[in-house]
């Protein structure tokens, strides 16, 4: 059945008026029997819920007063049906392809972004700065490997979209692109809070990071691993709804309007752009 605009809009408020009420139970509930079945419950919402709903539902809480912490658990059931979703896409295309590489790409970042919050979960267990050394190296690390990454989506900005265009499919490429520099402007909103000092105009926000990093005394060590955690978990939300659009709307589409050959030509460009190597350890 195909819902009417108006069908669709009441829909989606709706389920994200039951998501909010759902993160309100989640919130402080100790009984681990009811904490499953909210689990639970909310998971079967999402696996058939426009994934923007979650962050609107998470946006209007913020609002309310919620902070970072009182989502935890909101985020990780979201984050845990993402995964899943990228591990098992509905993508039918042979392994040269730049889609299938775009495909590896993305659970190649998911993987990154999640060892960057295990290092952070290790860190806490350290209880101070030079127990963790190892822990802060390694988040370190996992940083510079975020900046090799951006070379994923100057690949895509450079060969996918302008394609797209030229077959006069002009929002999805747009609205990705906007994202993009959504979550350049994310990273250094972010990093203004751990700064603490006067804003600095950076355009490599991940290089910023690590000096932020470099400048860990400056805060207390366990405050310095909470706006770590917050910013990692903020980081990989927003790729999270950001490659579910990818990979179930501007790839599908591209799939369907682009030319076998303009693919091979995209390919050799993407393979003259390069490729940042996925290990990081």
């Amino acid at each position: 059945m195909i819902l009417t605009n108006t069908e669709q809009k009441k829909s989606f408020e709706e389920t994200k008026e039951e998501l909010k009420k759902l993160i309100r139970q989640l919130k402080g509930n100790e009984s681990n029997d009811e904490l499953e079945k909210i689990k639970l419950r909310f998971k079967n919402i999402l696996k058939d819920a426009n994934p923007l709903v979650i962050a609107m539902a998470e946006n209007e809480l913020v609002k309310e007063g919620y902070k970072i912490e009182d989502l935890m658990s909101a985020c990780e059931i979201h984050l845990m049906l993402f995964k899943e979703s990228i591990e098992n896409p509905d993508l039918d295309v042979p392994e040269w392809h730049p889609i299938h590489h775009f495909h590896l790409e993305h659970k190649a970042i998911l993987n990154i972004l999640e060892k960057l919050r295990g290092e952070i979960k290790k860190a806490r267990l350290r209880k101070d700065f030079e127990n963790a050394s190892d822990e802060i190296d390694k988040i370190r690390r996992i940083a510079l490997k975020l900046m090799e990454a951006e070379n994923h989506n100057i690949r895509q900005e450079n060969t996918l979209f302008p394609v797209l265009e030229k077959h006069g499919i002009e929002q999805p490429p747009a609205i990705m692109w906007a994202e993009h520099t959504e979550m350049k402007e994310q990273k250094k909103e972010l990093l203004k809070i751990l700064e603490r000092k006067e804003h600095t105009e950076m355009k490599e926000q991940k290089k910023e990071l690590l000096k932020i990093l470099e400048r860990k005394n400056d805060f207390p060590f366990d405050e310095f691993l909470r706006i770590l955690d917050t910013i990692a978990l903020r980081l990989t939300e927003k790729f999270a709804l950001h490659t579910q659009k990818e990979e179930h709307i501007l790839y599908v589409t591209a799939l369907q309007v682009i030319s076998e050959e303009e693919w091979k030509e995209i390919k050799e460009e993407c393979d003259q752009l390069g490729y940042f190597e996925f290990e990081i350890i």
